[in-house]
């Protein structure tokens, strides 16, 4: 799905979704209670701290994490860190999504780095939180687990390694292409393959 934009034919249902809501203010938090009331969220498990938030995510299974940056006892970045090494399955690979009052370049880098899917900048409006939430549902991103980061894979495209540099993926392609090692087709055997016919 293109820039995460909602289509005509695009469904979702969400009456079953288990989401943990995660915000440090009272009113934040209300504002997301409603707006996902209003997509059919039966029981949305709200909290305002990290500490909750992390009992919670002992104690029960959840479709997906919605977290603001800024929590009462330590920020999102944090709690996201945290969730994705905590070993929780299948919460650890849940997806994330990290809201900010700041969305200059070194939070984003600073979100993805921790582990969420996306980023969305506050305020946040029902139509781009839904766009999010589809889009989560259908990208096809690997999960990552190293020493350094852990979560969805940083790349939004297989574009390969950076020239010069060897690939460090079972899947990347090497980025030279080679020389040939048969003689190229010519456009006859080009038509043969893809079945063109001969205008008559």
């Amino acid at each position: 799905m293109t820039g995460g934009g909602v289509r005509p034919g695009d469904r979702i249902n969400l009456a079953n979704a288990e989401v943990l809501l995660v915000d440090g203010h009272s009113e934040g938090l209300d504002i997301l209670t409603e707006m996902f009331a209003g997509f059919g969220v039966h029981t949305p498990k709200a909290v305002g701290s990290a500490d909750e938030a992390q009992t919670w995510a002992r104690e029960r299974e959840f479709n997906l994490f919605v977290v603001d940056s800024a929590l009462s006892d330590t920020d999102g970045y944090q709690f996201i860190r945290w969730l994705r090494r905590s070993g929780l399955t299948p919460n650890c690979f849940a997806p994330a999504l990290l809201l900010t009052g700041h969305t200059k370049r070194s939070q984003v880098l600073k979100a993805r780095d921790c582990g969420a899917n996306f980023v969305i900048g506050k305020p946040v409006t029902p139509l781009v939180m839904l766009q999010r939430i589809i889009w989560t549902s259908k990208e096809g991103r690997a999960f990552v687990e190293s020493p350094g980061y852990c979560g969805p894979d940083r790349r939004f495209r297989a574009m390969g390694p950076p020239v010069g540099e060897k690939g460090r993926r079972s899947d990347d392609l090497p980025p030279e292409v080679g020389q040939a090692t048969e003689p190229n087709l010519d456009q006859s055997d080009i038509d043969a393959l893809f079945g063109a016919k001969r205008a008559g």
